[in-house]
């Protein structure tokens, strides 16, 4: 019934022989089927992981062919189709073929206008105006030959303008007209450049240059440069600036301008007097004030002189002067009191020339007196109205009677005397001592129907004051002098003298000296 007991060691633990028996008799079972399943396992994982392999590398290849399929039919399509985001001027033309980009084109063409604004202008000129075409299918194979097909993944996201691809053809000589016909209208009351200049600063007292200025006239030639440029780009605003405006040919710096400036300054530093004759009676003075009206500059940016106002000036000047022909009022021989004009003697200033040494006498910065020419000079001169003479003889017809007086008014002579008869009576007036002649021979005028002088007459005195033929000289022909033998039995406008007296006068009298006749 009982079991064979065998020993058991302490703590329940079989025999060591026992023990080591068992383990002994399991120990090649359990190696060999652990290792066949170690086996079996790592087969299995090799197994999935080809699998794996397998379907990622079909994964892959099924994305690249689908990427490239995507990126290779999106290069087909940006061949002939624009990029999306892509503008030709004012028309969007993504996605359009070139066809439908070249339509759009002659649209814009046709629509096409350019305003002009600046300057005080603005108009707009249309696309018939300025004779505009546009070829449409040039203009898209040129914007479409932009796109870059192989970047077009890059290129999608972009935004394009191939705006400068819009070429035109135009009118240039329509287009000329058409905006000459608007900067004409509008130069008409425009202002014209000014060109800087050299004038009198009262303020400075001296000459400076004037600055340049553009006025507001629009310089045609140079906006229809700016318009034709505009239009084959397609701009639709042109902006004018003061570079469009007709420009001033003479500015401040120029060389010559400052040149002209200086040497009108220098011509300031002229001031001088005005004087009559050997006496140097001042009449006048020419000062800064004067020289500055009169100095200009002239075109060819020389200095000049303004001869205009400069007579006229002159002018004034010698009507103050002047004495010959005017009346003048003095006290006679008699103690009458008489007025004379006409004649010949007196001041007689020579305009020409004193404009011509005035000119002079500026230019060398003059400070020194300057003599009047005169064509005819007085003796004195106080004023007009005054006697200006010295030494002179008094013939009064009424009395028949001559004086001569020397230039303190002291009464050296005096006769009787025969005058011009009626018809050919002496010329009244004040006139001077032509020449003196001893002997001469008096000739009359010539007689037309015999060809020979009315008369030729021998006398020893010969005084003539006037160019007519009138004169002082002897008269051995006649026998009484004085009273009205003149009337009838006169001269023909000499003042006839008994031997005597002419012998006398011609002693005293000189060249020059005044003849005063009246009645």
């Amino acid at each position: 019934m009982f079991a064979s007991k065998e020993p058991i060691g302490k703590h329940g633990a079989a025999p060591k022989g026992q023990a080591k028996d068992k383990e002994d008799q399991t120990t090649p079972y359990n190696v060999g089927y652990a290792g066949a399943n170690a086996s079996a396992a790592a087969a299995s994982k090799r197994e999935k992981k080809r699998n794996a392999g397998k379907i990622a590398g079909i994964v892959i290849a099924v994305i690249i062919a689908v990427l490239a399929a995507v990126y290779f039919g999106g290069y087909a399509f940006f061949t002939s189709h624009f990029f999306p985001n892509t503008m030709l001027g004012t028309k969007d033309v993504s996605y359009k073929s070139a066809d439908e980009a070249a339509d759009l084109a002659n649209e814009i063409g046709s629509d096409y206008s350019v305003t002009v604004v600046g300057d005080g202008l603005n108009f707009t000129i249309d696309s018939a105006d300025a004779g505009v075409t546009v070829d449409g299918s040039s203009v898209a194979t040129s914007a479409l030959d932009d796109n870059n097909a192989w970047m077009w993944p890059v290129e999608f996201f972009r935004i394009h303008d191939e705006t400068s691809n819009l070429s035109t053809k135009f009118d240039e000589g329509g287009l000329g007209t058409v905006v000459a016909t608007y900067v004409d209208d509008f130069n008409a009351t425009a202002a014209e450049p000014v060109n800087a200049s050299v004038a009198f600063s009262d303020a400075d007292a001296a000459f400076v240059v004037i600055p340049e200025s553009a006025g507001t006239k629009v310089d045609l030639p140079s906006v229809i440069s700016v318009v034709t440029a505009a239009i084959p780009a397609m701009q639709t605003t042109v902006q004018l600036d003061a570079s469009q405006l007709v420009q001033p040919t003479v500015l401040s710096d120029n060389a010559a301008l400052i040149a002209a400036r200086d040497t009108a300054n220098d011509y300031l530093k002229a001031d001088f007097d005005l004087v009559l004759g050997s006496t140097a009676i001042r009449v006048g003075e020419v000062s800064p004030v004067e020289i500055a009206q009169w100095v200009g500059i002239g075109e060819d940016l020389a200095v000049i002189f303004d001869e205009e106002a400069m007579y006229a000036w002159i002018d004034t000047l010698a009507d103050s002067v002047d004495t010959v022909g005017t009346t003048r009022t003095y006290v006679g021989a008699d103690g009458s009191t008489y007025t004379s004009s006409g004649g010949t003697y007196g001041w007689k200033v020579n305009r020409d020339d004193l404009k011509a040494d005035i000119q002079e006498a500026i230019a060398a910065s003059r400070t020194e007196a300057l003599t009047i020419p005169c064509d005819s000079e007085g003796y004195t001169w106080t004023g007009q109205g005054q006697p200006d003479w010295g030494a002179h003889a008094e013939v009064d017809i009424s009395a028949q009677h001559a004086w001569f007086f020397d230039a303190n008014g002291t009464l050296l002579w005096e006769s009787d005397m025969v005058s011009g008869k009626t018809g050919h009576s002496t010329n009244i007036g004040i006139f001077r001592i032509l020449y003196k002649k001893s002997p001469a021979t008096l000739t009359g005028d010539i007689v037309a129907s015999t060809g020979q002088p009315e008369y030729q007459t021998p006398v020893t005195y010969w005084m003539p004051f006037t160019s007519g033929g009138q004169g002082f000289h002897d008269a051995t022909w006649r026998s009484n002098f004085g009273g009205s033998i003149y009337i009838n039995s006169g001269s023909h406008g000499c003042v006839n003298l008994p031997y005597s007296a002419a012998e006398k006068l011609y002693s005293l009298i000189e060249t020059g000296n005044a003849v005063i006749v009246h009645d």
